[in-house]
Formats: C-alpha cells, sequence, structure tokens
C-alpha cells in the first residue's frame, strides 16, 4: 500500500491549487486522484473571469473573499507562468456589466454603494464605478454598443484567464514541485482508520495517508455518505457559445461576453436546474445569443461555431463550502464554484489552513455547519 502525508481526491483547479499549496506549504507527499468523468468536469467548461465585482451583495463574508482572492491574481499568475512556462493569457484589462434601462442602472449603482461598506468594514478598498454609456464607449472605441445600454458597471482591478491554461500551469507547478498527479484514478471509498490514518481505496489499488482533502466536486455526497456527513451541494448547468475568430475589437470583458487574445468571442450567462445533464439546448443558446447582440449588435454577424454545456458545483448561498468534517478532522472538504476566481486562495489560505499552520478569520463563515439552522 502506497502511503501519502496528504491526498487529495479532485484534479480540478480547486484540488491542483490546493494541493500545489499544500506542497508549498511543506506538506510533504502529497498526491492527486482525478477521476476524468467527461460529464463532470466544471474546470473545463469555464467562462475564464477573474472577477469579484457584484459577488456576495447578499454575503458579506464572500464578497470580501472574493476581493481578496482578485486582488492576488496578478502575482498568483506572474509565479504560475514563471514557475512553469505556460501563457496563461490573463488579462489585466477591468471588467464590465452593462445596464439595459435607468432602473438597472440603479440597481448597479446601488449594489456598489453596498458593496463599498462591506469591504471597508475590513479595510479592503471596492474599486467599482458606474460610467455613463457615452463615458464607457470612449473606452471601446472599436465595438459599438447596443442602443439599450443605458450605461455599465466597470472596475479595471479584474480580468479573464484561460482556464484550461490555468488548470494545466498549476497541475504542471504541482508536479514540478514533488507533488504526484494519478489520472483517471476513480476513488470508491474513504476508511478511517483506528490510528487515526486515513485507507483511500481507488480502482487501481489501496492508499494510505495523515491527511485527506475531498475536492470531488459532484463526488463528494457519494464518497462522504458512509461517513454519515453531508454537505449540501447541487448541480447547475451553464452552457458557453464560441464565435468563429474575428479581429480583436474587445479587450475589456462583460459578464455575458468577451473575446479572447485570438480574437473568438466567447458569450455564456445560463443557469439550468437540469441536474448532471451538460447538454446543450436551442433555447439557451437563443437567449445568450439575443442578450449578446443586444449588448454587442456586430455579434449577429458572426458565425457561432461551438457550443458546450458544464455543471456548476453550488451551495444554497452560493458561496464556497471549506470545512473540517466534525467527527474526522483530518478530512477537509472543498466544495465551490468560482473555482478560476478564487485559485490564489487555495494556495495563500486555504493549504495553510489545511495543515494548521494558520488560518484566515474568513475562513470560519464557510462552514458547512453554516446551513444546520
Amino acid at each position: 500500500m502506497i502511503s501519502a502525508d496528504v491526498i487529495v481526491i479532485g484534479g480540478g483547479i480547486s484540488g491542483a491549487a490546493t494541493a500545489l499549496g499544500l506542497v508549498k506549504s511543506g506538506a510533504g507527499k502529497v498526491l492527486v486522484f482525478d477521476e476524468q468523468l467527461p460529464a463532470q468536469r466544471p474546470s473545463r467548461g469555464n467562462f475564464g473571469l477573474t472577477w469579484f465585482m457584484c459577488k456576495g451583495a447578499n454575503n458579506p463574508s464572500y464578497a470580501r473573499w472574493c476581493r481578496m482572492a482578485i486582488d492576488q491574481w496578478p502575482d498568483f499568475a506572474a509565479e504560475l507562468e514563471q514557475e512553469t512556462g505556460y501563457d496563461l493569457e490573463l488579462e489585466w484589462t477591468g471588467g464590465a456589466i452593462q445596464a439595459f434601462d435607468d432602473e438597472q442602472y440603479q440597481a448597479h449603482a446601488k449594489s456598489i454603494e453596498i458593496l463599498k461598506n462591506i469591504c471597508a468594514e475590513v479595510d479592503l478598498d471596492y474599486p467599482v464605478q458606474m460610467f455613463s454609456r457615452e463615458g464607457f464607449a470612449d473606452m471601446i472605441p472599436d465595438i459599438e454598443l447596443g442602443r439599450d445600454v443605458t450605461g455599465v458597471m466597470y472596475t479595471d482591478r479584474q480580468g479573464h484567464v484561460n482556464p484550461l491554461k490555468l488548470l494545466a500551469a498549476v497541475r504542471c507547478a504541482l508536479q514540478q514541485k514533488g507533488g504526484e498527479y494519478f489520472a483517471a484514478h476513480t476513488v470508491s471509498r474513504i476508511v478511517p482508520e483506528k490510528e487515526g490514518a486515513i485507507r483511500v481505496e481507488t480502482t487501481k489499488g489501496n492508499f494510505r495517508c495523515g491527511r485527506l482533502v475531498v475536492a470531488a466536486g459532484h463526488g463528494i455526497p457519494k464518497l462522504l455518505a458512509p461517513l454519515g456527513a453531508k454537505v449540501p451541494i447541487y448541480p447547475q448547468r451553464g452552457q458557453l457559445m464560441v464565435s468563429e475568430r474575428y479581429d480583436r475589437v474587445l479587450d475589456i470583458p462583460f459578464l455575458c461576453t468577451r473575446q479572447t487574445p485570438d480574437g473568438t468571442f466567447v458569450i455564456g450567462l445560463s443557469t439550468e436546474d437540469t441536474g448532471l445533464d451538460d447538454s446543450v439546448t436551442m433555447a439557451a443558446m437563443k437567449s445568450q445569443a439575443a442578450n449578446a447582440i443586444r449588448l454587442f449588435p456586430i455579434l449577429k454577424n458572426l458565425n457561432w461555431v461551438r457550443s458546450w454545456g458544464a455543471i456548476r458545483i453550488m451551495t444554497p448561498d452560493g458561496a464556497p463550502i471549506y470545512t473540517k468534517l466534525t467527527d474526522y478532522p483530518n478530512i477537509t472538504v472543498l466544495a465551490l464554484h468560482s473555482a478560476v476566481s478564487l485559485a490564489p486562495l487555495n494556495i495563500s489560505e486555504i493549504a495553510p489552513w489545511i495543515l494548521e499552520q494558520q488560518e484566515s478569520s474568513m475562513i470560519n463563515h464557510f462552514r458547512n455547519e453554516r446551513f444546520n439552522v
């Protein structure tokens, strides 16, 4: 039986970034098991925003957590690129959310004030402001805004990235630093042993570790049920569409529309409760296309060449779950969406917390027990 200091179940962005953080924090021998189910790979269906704007309007802890994560993104990306040679295609050009009428414009402005106050309580800034239609149009002179756009919410302190290259770079850095990544490894059972160790049974053999991290997305409930632990996550489908390449005319990503460095446009902002079905539907594509064309009329002239669905990991309040099991404190569970945006915190905050080296005061707000009311 192979032994390790820490095993991480789940090789997506959250699991791999946490494993990288564990190695950097001196955890010893770290193994990552990645099941790679075709229908449950949200890291490969990510829109790619490194984003804090508008997150946590009804959840102050989550708003602050996202703001802190995005502050770390430029240094996090630069270090990853230097270590691995991957170009993450990070463009730190800001981000925008459009308003299609005066009522929506005022609602955006009100949310900014709320979130400014929330972040100020813990000495975090919230560098977001409203621009009129005319004022923002000057910032994107090469593409015309739709006539329904009355203005935008904007910050210059966020951006977008290629999520596939991010995933590859994190896994590469992990292995460069001595972590071991096992692809197509299905974990069948977690068995806490009397002496405190944990046996992890897989389709390719059994392993033993002192600490276990379960970051297996929708595989979490099945793995934890025999231990008497429940984590309230549910699947939510999002769909994306990609266009043909076009001259680069938009370098500021919007929440629903962005243009990548190679010229393709990506659109998507759908939420569907469909279980683990990652199919694409004509209804969602029509809705997304109509919204994107309303924002940028030029998009109606492009050929749209590919679409796909991905299954998000959602919690009842939309915020992450970072929790250690009450009966087995050496088992940590991570369950969240926004894996791209929050990735730097897996290294700077989550890994040291797992190893009991330090604990951010914010982590306590994301324990699973908050749902036991």
